[in-house]
């Protein structure tokens, strides 16, 4: 299992996010705190969408290709 921090700024981002995770066999979620939701349901990661603090997960060991197919969305941390 792999985190990754990620964040949306628009609906259209969400829909390609989840176009994207869709294409993929392994299990994707977005965590909020105690709150999980499947990132391949357009519903569920709009409902999640607008927060702060999502962490990407990602349920596989070589999650390469999936990282390199949403890296626009994967935030990095600016310290």
């Amino acid at each position: 299992m792999k985190k990754y921090p990620i964040h949306f700024n628009n609906i259209e981002e969400v829909t390609d996010f989840v176009r994207i995770v869709n294409q993929f066999d392994c299990d994707v979620d977005i965590r909020k705190g105690s709150v999980v939701i499947d990132a391949k349901s357009f519903l569920g990661v709009m409902t999640i969408s607008g927060s702060s603090d999502l962490e990407l997960v990602i349920h596989d060991n070589e999650p390469a290709d999936l990282i390199s197919s949403v890296s626009e969305y994967i935030a990095t941390k600016t310290a």
